[in-house]
């Protein structure tokens, strides 16, 4: 499949262009290490994991991602994960 095929194939899916995912996984990537941090920790707000799950789901399912730009998408839904679970398991100890 050429480009021009490959390209109106995703314009009939719906699905963004893979070049338009960059800057925003470059974000989630920066918000979530910040979430995660024990900075992160202290200073809970409105944007809490949750928030931050939606939106790296949001764009693995509205981007025609590549397989490097999904792994770090799952890579970051592991870590906020992660810290989700640290986080109550220090509640229930308390």
């Amino acid at each position: 499949m050429n480009a021009v095929n490959k390209q109106a194939s995703n314009e009939v899916e719906g699905l963004r262009s893979a070049n338009l995912a960059d800057i925003e996984l470059d974000h989630l990537e920066r918000m979530v290490q910040y979430v995660t941090s024990s900075d992160g920790l202290k200073n809970k707000t409105q944007l809490d994991r949750e928030y931050w799950e939606r939106r790296l789901r949001s764009l693995a399912q509205t981007h025609d991602l590549v397989v490097t730009q999904r792994r770090r998408v799952l890579t970051l839904l592991d870590r906020l994960e992660r810290e989700a679970l640290f986080t109550q398991r220090g509640r229930t100890a308390a």
